[in-house]
């Protein structure tokens, strides 16, 4: 019998941890992100508010079933030295067991000690999302890379998280397939030119798919929707840093707007509405 997977979340969150309180070269860390991630994941009444008082709770029966698949959070500092030079003054000897080990927004000191941690934990991968330039450095990432290659680790770091795929990977893809989340996936239901209902395959991991697929419904399927998708993205809305990201020399908010609307077209184009 195949169990389910259970994920490992390692976040920002605990009392800051400096040396010396005014020192110009502290770092902050900011656990919203980690937050929404882990309401979407409870089905959290609080995690979109976007349609006030017309809220038909769409989500419902949909992922409420995930909040016993969350085998701890581990909560790190909100504020440190710029570097930290002893990793295990804050991190515990041991995770427990779980499959999916995923890292938001740590220090990348103690970040770099994870994927031993982890694999010790039994995880078959770590996931470390990137929806701020300052997340995660090349030379983290590149390290990071080489730690769970050699240990036999799966790991991703999509930026956004939203652009997660299961491309080449065994866990990372099975993860998604149960938890429902990385780069969206949704199902439009037409009947006479009118989008009856869409259905949610997969969601961003923040949630907004949902809310998204909500407003979809009702509207006539032409090209038009496209404008109402970016007025939704920016209605729920959208999490990731509007910073210019020296890799895609744009803002990470704008990537994942430009996925939501790549993974709408392509779903207009599976019901022949668009051209492919």
């Amino acid at each position: 019998m195949i169990m389910p997977l259970k994920i490992y979340i390692i976040s920002a969150g605990a009392a800051p941890a400096v040396t010396n309180i005014k020192n110009n070269y502290l770092l902050k860390f900011d656990e919203g992100y980690a937050q929404r991630f882990i309401k979407h994941l409870k089905n959290d009444d609080s995690l979109c508010t976007a349609c006030g008082k017309d809220c038909t709770s769409c989500r419902d029966g949909i992922v409420e079933y995930l909040s016993d698949r969350i085998a701890g959070h581990l909560k790190l500092p909100l504020l440190t030295d710029q570097f930290i030079d002893e990793p295990a003054d804050f991190l515990p000897d041991k995770l427990p067991a779980h499959d999916i080990t995923i890292a938001i927004n740590i220090h990348s000191d103690l970040l770099l000690e994870v994927p031993e941690l982890a694999a010790k934990a039994g995880s078959k991968a770590l996931i470390a999302p990137v929806e701020d330039p300052d997340w995660l450095g090349s030379w983290t990432k590149g390290k990071l890379t080489e730690k769970c290659a050699r240990i036999g680790l799966e790991f991703a770091a999509p930026k956004p998280f939203c652009d997660l795929t299961g491309d080449g990977y065994v866990h990372i893809k099975r993860f998604i397939e149960e938890f429902k989340v990385g780069r969206p996936e949704i199902k439009l239901d037409i009947k006479d030119g009118i989008i009856n209902h869409t259905e949610v395959i997969t969601s961003a991991p923040c949630g907004a798919t949902y809310y998204l697929a909500h407003i979809f419904e009702g509207l006539k399927a032409d090209e038009g929707i496209i404008e109402v998708c970016c007025k939704g993205i920016s209605t729920y809305p959208c999490t990731a840093s509007t910073k210019v990201d020296l890799e895609f020399k744009d803002s990470i908010t704008h990537k994942s707007n430009y996925i939501m609307i790549d993974i709408l077209r392509e779903a207009l184009e599976k019901v022949g509405i668009l051209g492919k």
